[in-house]
Protein backbone atom coordinates (compact mmCIF):
# COMPACT_ATOMS: atom_id res chain seq x y z
CA UNK A 1 0.00 0.00 0.00
CA UNK A 2 3.02 2.26 0.38
CA UNK A 3 4.59 3.37 -2.87
CA UNK A 4 7.23 5.76 -4.15
CA UNK A 5 5.80 8.96 -5.58
CA UNK A 6 7.05 12.13 -7.21
CA UNK A 7 8.67 14.75 -5.01
CA UNK A 8 6.31 17.14 -3.21
CA UNK A 9 6.75 20.82 -4.01
CA UNK A 10 5.47 23.92 -2.26
CA UNK A 11 5.67 24.46 1.47
CA UNK A 12 5.09 27.24 3.93
CA UNK A 13 7.12 26.33 7.02
CA UNK A 14 10.48 24.60 7.37
CA UNK A 15 11.87 23.48 10.71
CA UNK A 16 15.31 21.83 10.88
CA UNK A 17 16.40 19.88 13.95
CA UNK A 18 19.52 17.86 14.69
CA UNK A 19 18.70 14.69 16.64
CA UNK A 20 20.01 11.16 17.04
CA UNK A 21 18.46 8.46 14.88
CA UNK A 22 19.36 5.67 17.31
CA UNK A 23 19.98 7.49 20.59
CA UNK A 24 20.07 4.34 22.69
CA UNK A 25 22.96 2.72 20.80
CA UNK A 26 26.54 3.10 22.08
CA UNK A 27 27.53 4.65 18.74
CA UNK A 28 25.17 7.46 17.74
CA UNK A 29 24.75 8.81 14.23
CA UNK A 30 23.73 12.45 14.03
CA UNK A 31 20.94 13.21 11.60
CA UNK A 32 18.84 16.21 10.66
CA UNK A 33 15.05 15.94 10.77
CA UNK A 34 13.43 18.31 8.28
CA UNK A 35 9.66 18.90 8.22
CA UNK A 36 8.15 20.79 5.28
CA UNK A 37 4.56 21.96 5.73
CA UNK A 38 2.72 22.17 2.41
CA UNK A 39 0.51 25.01 1.28
CA UNK A 40 -1.93 22.62 -0.43
CA UNK A 41 -5.53 22.90 0.88
CA UNK A 42 -7.15 19.51 1.43
CA UNK A 43 -10.56 20.92 2.33
CA UNK A 44 -10.92 18.58 5.30
CA UNK A 45 -11.99 19.75 8.75
CA UNK A 46 -11.50 17.41 11.70
CA UNK A 47 -9.10 15.86 14.18
CA UNK A 48 -7.43 12.51 14.86
CA UNK A 49 -6.90 11.39 11.24
CA UNK A 50 -5.45 8.03 10.24
CA UNK A 51 -3.83 7.64 6.81
CA UNK A 52 -2.70 4.76 4.61
CA UNK A 53 -1.49 4.69 1.03
CA UNK A 54 -4.13 3.05 -1.17
CA UNK A 55 -2.93 2.72 -4.74
CA UNK A 56 -2.50 6.22 -6.17
CA UNK A 57 -4.24 8.04 -3.30
CA UNK A 58 -3.96 8.55 0.44
CA UNK A 59 -6.95 7.11 2.29
CA UNK A 60 -7.81 9.13 5.41
CA UNK A 61 -10.16 8.11 8.22
CA UNK A 62 -11.24 10.97 10.53
CA UNK A 63 -14.07 11.60 13.03
CA UNK A 64 -17.30 13.49 12.38
CA UNK A 65 -20.56 13.92 14.29
CA UNK A 66 -21.87 10.84 12.51
CA UNK A 67 -18.80 8.77 13.39
CA UNK A 68 -15.59 8.22 11.48
CA UNK A 69 -15.74 9.09 7.78
CA UNK A 70 -13.29 8.36 4.97
CA UNK A 71 -11.74 10.39 2.15
CA UNK A 72 -9.26 9.62 -0.62
CA UNK A 73 -6.75 12.40 -1.36
CA UNK A 74 -4.54 12.67 -4.43
CA UNK A 75 -0.92 13.83 -4.37
CA UNK A 76 -2.19 17.16 -5.68
CA UNK A 77 -4.37 17.52 -2.57
CA UNK A 78 -7.79 16.89 -4.09
CA UNK A 79 -9.92 14.87 -1.65
CA UNK A 80 -13.18 13.00 -2.30
CA UNK A 81 -15.43 11.12 0.14
CA UNK A 82 -15.49 7.33 0.28
CA UNK A 83 -18.74 5.50 1.20
CA UNK A 84 -18.74 3.89 4.64
CA UNK A 85 -20.96 0.96 5.61
CA UNK A 86 -22.16 1.05 9.21
CA UNK A 87 -20.58 3.07 11.99
CA UNK A 88 -16.83 3.30 12.59
CA UNK A 89 -15.59 4.29 16.07
CA UNK A 90 -13.51 7.39 16.80
CA UNK A 91 -9.68 7.64 16.81
CA UNK A 92 -9.77 4.95 14.13
CA UNK A 93 -6.56 3.11 13.18
CA UNK A 94 -5.84 -0.09 11.24
CA UNK A 95 -3.14 -2.70 10.74
CA UNK A 96 -2.52 -5.50 8.27
CA UNK A 97 -1.89 -8.69 10.22
CA UNK A 98 0.98 -11.05 9.27
CA UNK A 99 -1.57 -13.42 7.68
CA UNK A 100 -2.84 -10.60 5.42
CA UNK A 101 -6.12 -9.92 7.22
CA UNK A 102 -6.99 -6.37 8.28
CA UNK A 103 -8.01 -5.22 11.74
CA UNK A 104 -9.21 -1.87 13.11
CA UNK A 105 -8.83 -0.28 16.56
CA UNK A 106 -10.95 2.60 17.86
CA UNK A 107 -12.57 4.25 20.88
CA UNK A 108 -16.24 3.76 21.74
CA UNK A 109 -18.26 5.62 24.40
CA UNK A 110 -20.89 3.82 26.48
CA UNK A 111 -23.49 6.45 27.55
CA UNK A 112 -25.17 4.00 29.92
CA UNK A 113 -22.05 3.65 32.07
CA UNK A 114 -20.38 6.98 31.18
CA UNK A 115 -17.23 5.13 30.16
CA UNK A 116 -15.12 4.82 27.06
CA UNK A 117 -13.00 1.90 25.89
CA UNK A 118 -10.61 0.83 23.16
CA UNK A 119 -12.18 -1.84 20.95
CA UNK A 120 -11.03 -3.78 17.92
CA UNK A 121 -12.85 -5.37 15.00
CA UNK A 122 -11.97 -7.26 11.87
CA UNK A 123 -12.23 -5.16 8.71
CA UNK A 124 -15.02 -6.47 6.49
CA UNK A 125 -12.87 -5.76 3.41
CA UNK A 126 -9.25 -4.83 2.74
CA UNK A 127 -10.43 -1.22 2.28
CA UNK A 128 -11.65 -1.22 5.92
CA UNK A 129 -14.63 1.06 5.26
CA UNK A 130 -16.76 -1.32 7.31
CA UNK A 131 -15.98 -3.62 10.23
CA UNK A 132 -17.40 -6.70 11.91
CA UNK A 133 -18.39 -7.15 15.54
CA UNK A 134 -16.22 -5.19 17.95
CA UNK A 135 -14.51 -6.70 21.00
CA UNK A 136 -12.91 -5.01 24.01
CA UNK A 137 -9.11 -5.10 23.74
CA UNK A 138 -8.64 -5.40 27.51
CA UNK A 139 -10.55 -4.41 30.64
CA UNK A 140 -7.58 -2.14 31.46
CA UNK A 141 -8.67 0.08 28.56
CA UNK A 142 -12.04 1.13 29.98
CA UNK A 143 -12.11 4.46 31.84
CA UNK A 144 -14.63 7.21 32.72
CA UNK A 145 -15.60 9.39 29.78
CA UNK A 146 -14.21 12.59 31.34
CA UNK A 147 -10.44 12.50 30.51
CA UNK A 148 -10.42 14.22 27.12
CA UNK A 149 -6.81 13.33 26.21
CA UNK A 150 -7.24 9.62 26.99
CA UNK A 151 -7.20 7.05 24.19
CA UNK A 152 -6.02 7.97 20.66
CA UNK A 153 -4.78 4.40 20.08
CA UNK A 154 -2.15 3.61 17.46
CA UNK A 155 -1.62 -0.02 16.48
CA UNK A 156 1.54 -1.36 14.85
CA UNK A 157 2.89 -4.75 13.82
CA UNK A 158 6.13 -5.43 15.68
CA UNK A 159 9.14 -6.98 13.91
CA UNK A 160 8.26 -10.35 15.53
CA UNK A 161 4.69 -10.27 14.19
CA UNK A 162 2.77 -9.18 17.30
CA UNK A 163 0.41 -6.21 17.58
CA UNK A 164 1.46 -3.39 19.88
CA UNK A 165 -1.14 -0.81 20.82
CA UNK A 166 0.03 2.60 22.06
CA UNK A 167 -2.57 4.46 24.14
CA UNK A 168 -2.54 7.88 25.84
CA UNK A 169 -3.50 7.60 29.49
CA UNK A 170 -4.27 10.18 32.20
CA UNK A 171 -3.44 8.49 35.52
CA UNK A 172 -3.78 11.77 37.43
CA UNK A 173 -5.67 14.98 36.76
CA UNK A 174 -3.88 18.21 35.91
CA UNK A 175 -2.15 19.98 33.05
CA UNK A 176 0.52 18.20 31.05
CA UNK A 177 0.14 14.91 32.98
CA UNK A 178 -0.57 12.58 30.06
CA UNK A 179 1.52 9.41 29.76
CA UNK A 180 1.97 6.95 26.91
CA UNK A 181 1.30 3.28 27.67
CA UNK A 182 1.59 0.22 25.45
CA UNK A 183 -0.25 -3.10 25.22
CA UNK A 184 0.87 -6.25 23.40
CA UNK A 185 -1.06 -9.05 21.68
CA UNK A 186 -0.16 -12.19 19.75
CA UNK A 187 -3.50 -12.37 17.93
CA UNK A 188 -4.45 -8.68 17.70
CA UNK A 189 -7.57 -9.32 19.81
CA UNK A 190 -6.59 -9.89 23.44
CA UNK A 191 -4.05 -7.42 24.86
CA UNK A 192 -1.85 -7.30 27.95
CA UNK A 193 -0.40 -4.08 29.32
CA UNK A 194 3.39 -3.77 29.14
CA UNK A 195 5.13 -2.51 32.27
CA UNK A 196 6.22 1.10 32.66
CA UNK A 197 5.52 4.10 30.48
CA UNK A 198 6.78 4.59 26.97
CA UNK A 199 6.83 8.38 27.42
CA UNK A 200 5.58 10.76 30.10
CA UNK A 201 5.70 14.40 31.13
CA UNK A 202 2.94 15.56 28.80
CA UNK A 203 4.88 15.13 25.55
CA UNK A 204 3.17 11.79 25.02
CA UNK A 205 -0.07 12.53 23.17
CA UNK A 206 -1.42 11.39 19.77
CA UNK A 207 1.28 8.78 19.01
CA UNK A 208 1.90 7.54 15.46
CA UNK A 209 4.54 4.93 14.73
CA UNK A 210 6.08 5.81 11.37
CA UNK A 211 8.58 2.95 11.28
CA UNK A 212 8.84 -0.28 13.29
CA UNK A 213 11.90 -2.24 12.23
CA UNK A 214 14.25 -4.30 14.38
CA UNK A 215 16.46 -1.77 16.14
CA UNK A 216 14.90 1.16 14.24
CA UNK A 217 11.62 2.70 15.42
CA UNK A 218 10.36 6.21 14.63
CA UNK A 219 7.39 7.94 16.29
CA UNK A 220 5.76 11.32 15.67
CA UNK A 221 3.50 12.68 18.41
CA UNK A 222 2.25 15.87 20.11
CA UNK A 223 2.28 17.41 23.57
CA UNK A 224 -0.83 17.77 25.71
CA UNK A 225 -3.11 20.82 25.46
CA UNK A 226 -2.04 21.99 28.93
CA UNK A 227 1.72 21.86 28.30
CA UNK A 228 4.09 24.82 27.98
CA UNK A 229 2.45 27.78 26.25
CA UNK A 230 -0.66 25.59 25.68
CA UNK A 231 -0.14 25.62 21.93
CA UNK A 232 0.15 21.96 20.94
CA UNK A 233 3.22 21.08 18.89
CA UNK A 234 4.56 18.11 16.96
CA UNK A 235 7.52 16.10 18.29
CA UNK A 236 9.64 13.20 17.12
CA UNK A 237 11.16 10.31 19.07
CA UNK A 238 13.19 7.20 18.17
CA UNK A 239 13.67 3.79 19.78
CA UNK A 240 15.56 0.53 19.36
CA UNK A 241 12.73 -1.72 20.54
CA UNK A 242 9.47 0.28 20.65
CA UNK A 243 9.55 0.33 24.45
CA UNK A 244 12.31 2.73 25.50
CA UNK A 245 12.08 6.01 23.57
CA UNK A 246 14.41 8.99 23.24
CA UNK A 247 13.49 12.41 24.59
CA UNK A 248 11.01 13.84 22.02
CA UNK A 249 12.47 16.54 19.75
CA UNK A 250 10.21 19.48 18.89
CA UNK A 251 9.27 19.83 15.20
CA UNK A 252 6.87 22.79 15.11
CA UNK A 253 6.38 26.24 16.62
CA UNK A 254 3.58 28.20 18.29
CA UNK A 255 2.09 29.92 15.23
CA UNK A 256 -0.62 27.19 15.08
CA UNK A 257 -1.74 24.36 17.29
CA UNK A 258 -0.60 21.12 15.64
CA UNK A 259 -1.74 17.72 16.93
CA UNK A 260 -2.97 14.24 16.02
CA UNK A 261 -0.22 13.39 13.50
CA UNK A 262 -0.47 10.34 11.24
CA UNK A 263 1.69 9.24 8.37
CA UNK A 264 3.68 6.59 6.53
CA UNK A 265 7.09 6.10 4.94
CA UNK A 266 7.10 7.15 1.28
CA UNK A 267 10.66 6.00 0.61
CA UNK A 268 13.71 5.43 2.77
CA UNK A 269 13.79 8.19 5.42
CA UNK A 270 11.00 10.20 3.75
CA UNK A 271 7.56 10.29 5.41
CA UNK A 272 4.24 11.87 4.44
CA UNK A 273 2.49 13.37 7.48
CA UNK A 274 -1.10 14.52 8.03
CA UNK A 275 -2.16 16.34 11.22
CA UNK A 276 -4.86 18.58 12.69
CA UNK A 277 -4.30 22.33 13.10
CA UNK A 278 -6.19 25.13 14.82
CA UNK A 279 -5.68 28.80 15.58
CA UNK A 280 -3.22 29.14 18.44
CA UNK A 281 -4.48 30.49 21.75
CA UNK A 282 -8.03 29.13 21.49
CA UNK A 283 -9.34 26.27 23.60
CA UNK A 284 -12.53 24.25 23.72
CA UNK A 285 -14.75 24.17 20.63
CA UNK A 286 -12.82 25.41 17.60
CA UNK A 287 -12.35 24.57 13.95
CA UNK A 288 -9.62 22.05 13.17
CA UNK A 289 -8.17 21.77 9.68
CA UNK A 290 -6.19 18.78 8.48
CA UNK A 291 -2.90 19.69 6.81
CA UNK A 292 -0.08 17.77 5.14
CA UNK A 293 3.71 17.85 5.37
CA UNK A 294 6.81 15.89 4.43
CA UNK A 295 9.24 14.70 7.11
CA UNK A 296 12.75 13.81 5.95
CA UNK A 297 15.77 12.33 7.72
CA UNK A 298 19.09 13.61 6.39
CA UNK A 299 22.62 12.79 7.56
CA UNK A 300 24.32 15.60 9.43
CA UNK A 301 27.39 17.20 7.91
CA UNK A 302 29.58 14.91 10.01
CA UNK A 303 28.27 11.67 11.47
CA UNK A 304 31.39 10.94 13.53
CA UNK A 305 32.19 13.23 16.42
CA UNK A 306 34.34 12.80 19.50
CA UNK A 307 33.01 13.07 23.03
CA UNK A 308 34.63 16.49 23.43
CA UNK A 309 33.09 17.69 20.16
CA UNK A 310 29.62 16.53 21.23
CA UNK A 311 29.92 18.33 24.55
CA UNK A 312 30.94 21.57 22.82
CA UNK A 313 28.04 21.63 20.38
CA UNK A 314 25.54 24.48 20.72
CA UNK A 315 22.32 25.40 18.94
CA UNK A 316 21.18 28.66 17.38
CA UNK A 317 17.89 29.68 15.80
CA UNK A 318 18.00 31.31 12.35
CA UNK A 319 15.13 33.08 10.59
CA UNK A 320 14.35 34.28 7.06
CA UNK A 321 10.85 35.71 6.72
CA UNK A 322 8.45 33.04 8.02
CA UNK A 323 11.02 30.27 7.77
CA UNK A 324 12.79 29.15 10.96
CA UNK A 325 15.80 26.83 11.20
CA UNK A 326 17.52 25.37 14.23
CA UNK A 327 21.23 24.75 13.56
CA UNK A 328 23.36 22.67 15.91
CA UNK A 329 27.14 22.26 15.82
CA UNK A 330 30.48 23.57 16.97
CA UNK A 331 30.35 27.35 16.48
CA UNK A 332 27.18 27.06 14.38
CA UNK A 333 26.41 29.72 11.77
CA UNK A 334 23.19 30.65 10.01
CA UNK A 335 22.87 29.68 6.33
CA UNK A 336 23.20 32.37 3.70
CA UNK A 337 20.20 34.72 3.74
CA UNK A 338 19.22 33.82 7.32
CA UNK A 339 19.66 35.95 10.42
CA UNK A 340 20.38 34.72 13.91
CA UNK A 341 17.32 35.14 16.11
Amino acid sequence: MIGLRKAIVGFAVTTVLVATLAPLNPVQALVVWVINEETVSLGISGVSPHVERNGLVDRIWYPSLAGTIVADCTDAGSCSSVPVTGRLGSDFTTVTMPNGTRRAYFVEINPATSTKSVYSAACATSACTSVGSSVLTTSDLTVPSAPSAWGVPDAVITPDGKVRLYVVESPVTGNCTEKLASYISSDGITFTKESGWRLEGGVSVDPEILRAKSGDWVMILADGPGCGDRVQKLYLSTSNDGLTWSTPQKLSGSDLSRLDPTGYEVSTDVFRIYYATAVAGTLGDRTYTIKRATLTIKPAASETTTTSEKSSKTSITCVKGKVTKKVTGINPKCPKGYKKK
